[in-house]
């Protein structure tokens, strides 16, 4: 057993991406990192050896300094780069921090700030989501097999519990994006009335609301690609390390678990650290202790009660590993990989540097390819996963039913949606009903209703997202002129709209009413939007205007 299938599969298959990950302290960094070196080797790919961990080690393993620029550690075809997902996430918020400044401006007074505030809100939110760090490192990273320099990435990932929670990520994002959206929409709504339509602080808050869209679609859909990238079947494999002990060997059947559940391609287990060969066996120890208990003239007492003593341990350490191995092996969930399990001594050799990599490497393989089989790959550059992230979902027809699971990540149900329920475990007599969706996603439960015919009579069930695929999208009723136009009215209509709701309100009318400037003000305004500025300095204003936007908050 080894990872022969692995290389076969590389040359053969197209394979883009291979995640190792474990349990931390088994040694999934020299696993990596021997795994890139024997694709550059055997395989004649152009690889990318990338660390996500925000403990790095891949510079101990090759003895050589890395950084978030690629570079190679001496190995011909291999590149290597370590990207610290904090750092990427402060390049990320200062972003964020930098277009604040551009919408705040000099003299946008409160409403600048409340914008701000909002921004900052969202920047604390995502900084709070579990594993977002690793997602934004790895959807940097993605890049780079897109500029075609390289033709495979290996990741040597942070320990188990993050690498999972990325693949609920973009449904996580999906909620606070959305409410981001929200906040924009109203606050840029206020500007547009109040603060002078074509001016040239306004256009240039224009020009950063379209960053805002930008940036919130473009961190959108590369948090997507990580998920894509994770559940693609046939460009993604998953390499989990492990080490025959009770701990380990338990995680290691969890994470199986869960990568199955999850449509993660887990193809091998790396089992590190095998006591084999020197151990002696039962009747063998037996011997050496009863030589020592007697003694002998010809052999030093003390070196013989050594060796007996390092005998008992390799001897008592290969038993629970064979055991834990046996185990490993017994599992469902690696029956249909069996032939995945690549077993590795352990050495008495540190495994650093390039030498010490290259030959713990040879040990993960039996018949590597012949050199007619490592056939040189140049398919030109490719946008992954760009196809399915555009793809419009309100398509019909049949063939419908046929959309890849991966498809189904990027879909948020609305009612009228047409669906089939899959995955229920303890109430299985659904599997495989189509019903409709007819209600919209309980954000806290991630449940909605399904419409069915159970047994002749309708039913409707209370079903997580992750049960239901969907079949048909519910088609809009506008057509793309009807809703480019009413965009376009909506945009002008919806800022008035939004002053005049001021103006019913009994609170802003009792304010109004108490002071005759402040009716003038409100009446000169409302006539003219654009006159909006000249009241900003006045100070017997202030109080009108801190009211509305108070009012305006949300």
């Amino acid at each position: 057993m080894s990872l022969d299938s692995l290389l076969q599969a590389v040359i053969n298959d197209g394979i883009k991406f291979i995640f190792v990950g474990g349990k931390g302290g088994v040694g999934k960094t020299t696993s990596s990192s021997a795994i890139a070196t024997l694709l550059a080797r055997h395989c004649q790919r152009r690889i990318l050896l990338v660390s996500t961990d925000p403990a790095h080690s891949l510079s101990d393993a090759f003895r050589c300094e890395f950084t978030n620029v690629p570079k190679s550690p001496g190995i011909e075809n291999l590149d290597v780069m370590e990207v610290d997902p904090s750092d990427t996430m402060v390049t990320e918020l200062n972003k964020w921090a930098e277009l604040a400044k551009v919408i705040a401006g000099e003299e946008a007074g409160d409403e600048g700030d409340d914008m701000v505030k909002k921004i900052k809100q969202f920047q604390e939110w995502l900084v709070g989501i579990p594993g977002i760090d690793e997602a934004t490192a790895l959807s940097s990273a993605i890049k780079h097999i897109e500029s075609n320099k390289y033709d495979l990435i290996v990741f040597d990932t942070a320990p188990t519990g993050h690498t999972l929670k990325l693949l609920g990520m973009p449904d996580i994002l999906q909620a606070g994006i959305e409410k981001l959206q929200s906040w924009q929409s109203t606050l840029w709504g206020y500007w547009e009335v109040f603060k002078g339509l074509g001016s040239a602080a306004s256009m240039k808050r224009a020009h950063a609301k379209e960053q805002v869209a930008t940036m919130l679609e473009d961190y959108k859909r590369g948090i997507q690609k990580v998920a894509l990238m994770l559940q693609d079947q046939q460009r993604t494999r998953f390499v989990v390390v492990c080490i025959a002990e009770f701990l380990s060997v338990s995680e290691t059947q969890r994470l199986l678990r869960e990568l199955k559940k999850n449509g993660v391609r887990a193809s091998h287990v790396i089992v590190n650290q095998l006591v084999v060969g020197s151990a002696l066996s039962k009747k063998e120890l037996e011997e050496l202790e009863g030589l020592a208990e007697v003694g002998s003239l010809q052999l030093n007492q003390s070196l013989l009660s050594k060796t007996v003593h390092a005998c008992r341990l390799t001897t008592a350490r290969k038993g629970i590993q064979e055991n834990y191995l046996s185990q490993l092996k017994s599992f469902p969930e690696t029956q249909e990989i069996l032939d995945g399990i690549c077993e590795v001594p352990l050495l008495a050799e540190e495994v650093t540097g390039n030498d010490a990599l290259l030959r713990f490497a040879e040990l993960m393989v039996r018949n590597p390819p012949s050199a007619a089989e490592q056939v040189k790959v140049n398919s030109g550059p490719i946008q992954l996963y760009d196809d399915q992230l555009e793809k419009k979902m309100d398509v019909g027809g049949e063939g419908e039913e046929k959309k890849s699971e991966s498809d189904n990540i990027l879909w948020s149900p609305a009612k009228g949606d047409v669906v089939r329920i899959t995955g229920l475990e303890k109430s299985g007599q659904y599997n495989g009903l189509e019903g409709t969706v007819v209600s919209d996603v309980d954000s806290e439960t991630n449940r909605c209703g399904i419409r069915i015919e159970y047994d002749g009579k309708a039913k409707t069930l209370a079903l997580q997202v992750k049960n239901i695929k969907l079949l048909h999208k519910v088609k809009k009723a506008k057509s793309n002129e009807d809703a480019t136009s009413s965009s376009s009215s909506s945009s002008m209509e919806q800022p008035m709209s939004k002053a005049k709701q001021l103006l019913d309100d009994p609170e802003i009318t009792a304010l109004i009413d108490s002071n005759p400037k402040f009716r003038d003000a409100v009446e000169d305004v409302l006539n003219n939007p654009m006159n909006f500025m000249k009241y900003l300095s006045d100070p017997e204003m202030s109080p009108l205007i801190s009211k509305a936007m108070s009012k305006l908050k949300f």
